[in-house]
């Protein structure tokens, strides 16, 4: 039997941390939850993971500054990167995406995209 494959999930608004880590769950996703960056860097640095799922902004360090921190830890650099996020500019995608993110999906969004998208990243 294969691993399950696990994502991390920052994002500061309880409710959509909570709904999406629970879709996800059923997906057959192992999902771990973090609302500040400074506790999601902590579990990357200590954990193997498949995809970070992330938020943009944030308390304390936004998304931007986790991605180039989280993309310093040997065991992250190749992970799929996907934002996730109500800051809806194109400049910032075409930034995010020249930086290695994988994907950058702004809020609010279709959840069967999310999916599909993390699917094709991390297949089950």
């Amino acid at each position: 039997m294969a691993k399950q494959k696990t994502i991390l999930f920052l994002e500061d608004e309880e409710e959509l941390l909570n709904t999406v880590g629970l879709l996800l769950r059923e997906q057959g996703y192992n999902v771990i939850e973090a609302n500040l960056g400074e506790d999601a860097l902590k579990i990357a640095q200590q954990t193997n993971l498949d995809l970070i799922l992330a938020d943009i902004k944030l308390p304390g360090i936004d998304g931007f500054d986790f991605f180039k921190e989280v993309r310093k830890f040997e065991h992250c650099k190749k992970v799929p990167f996907v934002f996730l996020t109500a800051f809806n500019n194109m400049k910032a995608a075409v930034g995010a995406k020249k930086d290695g993110a994988a994907e950058y999906i702004t809020k609010p969004f279709d959840f069967e995209y999310l999916v599909l998208r993390i699917k094709e990243l991390v297949p089950l």
